[in-house]
């Protein structure tokens, strides 16, 4: 499934849920707009017109007990406006929405009230006839009376009851509303969480099917920064990523085409530039010798000049030659036990000449012979040639080289956390070989002091110095060091300069070894 077809799928399951719980909560309100509306319209005017029909019963036994004891005509008045009163009443009264039980409390007022004014009818036509100064018309109309007082009760009780019906009525509506509201409130709080929940869990898939394929493609491209083209990202699925890991994987191979393709041509150039180089210095070599005849002094120092740039590209071809032996995996070392020191003490000798050229001093202090080690004796005298010659480049005129080695047991705390963690922990209480190469030159920025050690970093601090090489020297230097197990790194020289430290394993102790905490940077 395409990213965008899982984001869109997710997020419409979302939008459901929310348009769902939103025409949940809109018939809910409609629900409570109903109750409210029937409670307020209907049911609260029910009760007032109960509450006048009680009025009316009031009003009318107070003006029957007056026209049954005085006969007069006014009171009659007031009577029968009482009942017309109490009659429109309970029209209205019937006419209004009512529940059930309200209904048959308002049908059964009704039927009394109708019997009620039957016998009211034919009680004050009865009345009419009758003469209050005598004792047994005066006792009939007393009976009357009572009779007619009787029925109001009734009727005053009846209307109450249908008052406590309407009441009821009303609480059940409001009962009803408010188990309405809590509904609503209980299905909202459910929705919620579970929006929530879901919006979580379709968020963690969709991040989950990005972050992934981002993370392999953050390390396949970090892979391909670092010249390893043969990486390969997997491609399965039809999704964009898939697509975006199938041209990363044809642009990996192609790359991968034309960086073996150009390390054909270093190695097959530089092997022929090699044999006529040969050539010509050894041609020079003969011409310094004075064999084809004397040389003038113009002429033998033309001639020096020329081998020395003869020297420099011929070391500039050798390290093109390694490094395509390194890249290929094929560099070879012919390792032995052998005496570290006296593979130092070569490297100065051939050196001194170099460093008298710009009137160096060396400063060397080695421990007596042997520090044995096992290692390719010339791979290590080529570390050291080329630390020697990059302190030879940035040194000034009259400057100072110090060349130290000491034995320390333990991994010395000055050495860099990433040689620290690349390092066997087994080093931390074994002997070790602590080369230290420094220069009075400019140094080398913080920046710069991981880099240096890669293939082709040149540090440029103004225009570039004369007989700077082609940033080789180092990158082969930490390619033979990592192959004896060693570690190489770069500090500030506290006098100003460079110190680069060569660590390495030794086989046993032919020196009396200084203790890890002695072990710091030399001053």
């Amino acid at each position: 499934m395409r990213i965008a077809t899982k984001i869109a799928f997710g997020y419409s399951i979302l939008i459901l849920l929310m348009v769902g719980l939103l025409v949940y909560h809109i018939s809910l309100i409609h629900e409570m707009e109903a109750i409210n509306r029937q409670l307020s319209e209907i049911n609260f005017r029910a009760a007032i017109t109960a509450l006048e029909l009680l009025s009316d019963l009031r009003q009318l036994e107070e003006a029957t007990g007056k026209f049954v004891a005085t006969g007069r005509p006014e009171y009659a008045a007031e009577v029968k406006k009482a009942r017309e009163a109490f009659t429109a009443n309970l029209a209205r009264m019937r006419a209004l929405g009512h529940s059930e039980r309200e209904a048959r409390e308002v049908a059964r007022l009704a039927q009394m009230w109708s019997d009620f004014s039957a016998v009211a009818s034919r009680q004050e036509s009865l009345l009419t006839t009758l003469r209050p100064g005598e004792v047994r018309d005066l006792e009939r109309i007393r009976e009357i009376l009572s009779g007619l007082i009787q029925n109001l009760s009734l009727l005053r009780t009846q209307t109450q009851t249908v008052i406590q019906a309407t009441q009821e009525t009303i609480q059940a509506q409001v009962n009803t509303s408010t188990e309405t509201a809590k509904r609503a409130r209980e299905i909202s709080s459910l929705a919620t969480v579970t929006g929530v929940l879901l919006a979580i869990l379709i968020s963690f898939f969709i991040v989950r099917s990005i972050a992934d394929p981002l993370r392999q493609l953050t390390e396949g491209t970090r892979a391909l920064a670092e010249g390893r083209f043969s990486v390969h990202l997997d491609a399965r699925g039809r999704d964009e990523f898939a697509q975006l890991a199938r041209d990363f994987n044809t642009m990996a191979e192609r790359l991968g085409e034309l960086d073996q393709m150009k390390r054909d041509f270093v190695s097959h150039v530089s092997h022929e530039l090699k044999a006529p180089l040969a050539s010509m210095q050894e041609t020079i070599r003969l011409l310094l010798d004075e064999i084809p005849g004397p040389l003038t002094d113009r002429q033998r120092r033309l001639l020096e000049l020329t081998g020395q740039s003869g020297r420099r590209l011929a070391a500039m071809i050798s390290n093109l030659l390694d490094l395509s032996r390194m890249e290929a995996g094929v560099m070879e070392y012919d390792r032995k036990q052998q005496d570290v020191i006296e593979i130092v003490r070569a490297a100065l000798a051939e050196f001194e000449a170099r460093a008298g050229e710009k009137k160096l001093r060396l400063e060397v202090d080695l421990p007596q012979p042997p520090v044995l080690a096992t290692c390719d004796g010339d791979r290590l005298l080529q570390v050291l040639t080329n630390l020697l010659e990059n302190a030879y480049k940035f040194s000034p005129p009259g400057g100072t080289i110090g060349v130290r080695a000491q034995v320390i047991v333990g991994i010395p705390p000055h050495l860099p956390a990433f040689w620290r963690q690349a390092l066997d922990r087994a080093d931390s209480d074994r002997e070790l070989l602590l080369l230290a190469v420094s220069d009075s030159g400019p140094g080398v920025p913080d920046a710069h002091k991981e880099k240096i050690f890669e293939k082709f970093h040149q540090v440029r601090q103004g225009k570039k110095l004369s007989g700077q090489g082609v940033g080789l020297g180092l990158a082969i230097c930490r390619t033979i060091v990592q192959a004896h197990q060693g570690a190489i790194w770069v500090e500030d020289n506290p006098g100003g300069g460079s110190i680069f430290y060569v660590l390495l394993p030794m086989d046993s102790a032919g020196q009396p070894a200084v203790s890890v905490s002695a072990a710091g940077p030399p001053s």
